[in-house]
């Protein structure tokens, strides 16, 4: 009976054992995680002259990408600040010699963070860094700082605004005085070319409607010139077809040849060989054979 009672309680007991081992388990891993506890990493340092900004643990980037933290913060004896990093090996080829580490931060709200910058020249073909090299530290500008600079810069930037509003307003108005004179200037400019373009074209009208006018007579000359040569050429014709009817009757007129034989009828002449004689012929008489 003892033995049976026993039983039960030592898998409870057991049950509670796995159940705290399990638990523990986990919130060992929940806290490894984001530490890089269970994966390989590369320590790198680099020395400061300010701790400012700087905290164990904070996140250290490349190019805005977590891979890995601040592991611990050391104040030495000639008042540097010695920094070491823990970054993932996997991540350790995208930083060089040429890699420099400097305090960001996304936005005024957000937690800063380390940032390293890749170094990509000769990627691959390179020696890696190994645990304990050293990076180049730069350190950012201070916010304080840099408010102090902007209300140093304030008066100079306001004087200089209140010299530049006063020349505005001595030199605008004068500017604006000129700029009318020019606009009154070009308008009238601009009524005295119109007036000119018009009395021009006005003249150009004219002259154009006295030349018209003269190739209006001219043409009128023209035809009745042709009219005239018209007349003449009839008449002309009328005398070469009377000259050519007289040159026929004297050639039909009947002539007896010497010898008591019959004369030869000469064929009738054209127009224009009429009034040309024969050679060996007697000038304005028919030639006989």
């Amino acid at each position: 009976m003892a033995t049976a009672r026993r039983h039960p309680l030592d898998l409870e007991h057991w049950g509670l054992l796995g159940g705290a081992a399990g638990l523990l388990a986990l919130l060992v891993l929940g806290m490894g995680t984001p530490r890089n506890w269970w994966t390989r990493n590369l320590q790198l340092n680099f020395r400061t002259y300010s701790a400012a900004g700087l905290q164990e643990g904070m996140a250290v980037k490349i190019s805005g990408f977590p891979v890995g933290r601040v592991q611990r913060i050391r104040l030495l004896n000639d008042a540097q600040v010695h920094v070491t990093l823990e970054v993932a090996a996997s991540r350790g080829a995208m930083v060089g010699r040429r890699s420099r580490a400097t305090v960001a931060q996304d936005g005024l709200l957000n937690r800063p963070y380390i940032a390293i910058s890749p170094d990509l020249t000769d990627l691959g073909n390179r020696d890696p860094l190994s645990s304990g090299d050293s990076l180049i530290f730069e350190s950012s500008p201070d916010i304080a700082t840099l408010i102090k600079e902007v209300a140093s810069s304030r008066v100079p930037l306001q004087q200089m605004l209140t010299r530049a509003a006063g020349l505005v307003e001595r030199r605008v108005p004068r500017s604006l005085d000129q700029l009318d004179r020019t606009l009154g200037s070009g308008e009238r400019l601009a009524s005295l070319l119109e007036r000119e373009v018009v009395q021009g074209s006005g003249a150009l009208q004219g002259r154009v409607t006295r030349a018209t006018d003269n190739l209006d007579t001219t043409l009128t000359t023209l035809q009745s010139t042709l009219v005239e040569i018209q007349s003449l050429a009839r008449s002309s014709n009328s005398l070469l077809r009377g000259i050519q009817r007289s040159w026929l009757i004297q050639l039909l007129e009947p002539a007896d040849a010497p010898g008591g034989s019959p004369a030869i009828k000469p064929t009738p002449a054209s127009p224009g060989a009429a009034a040309k004689p024969a050679a060996g012929c007697p000038a304005g008489a028919p030639c006989r054979y």
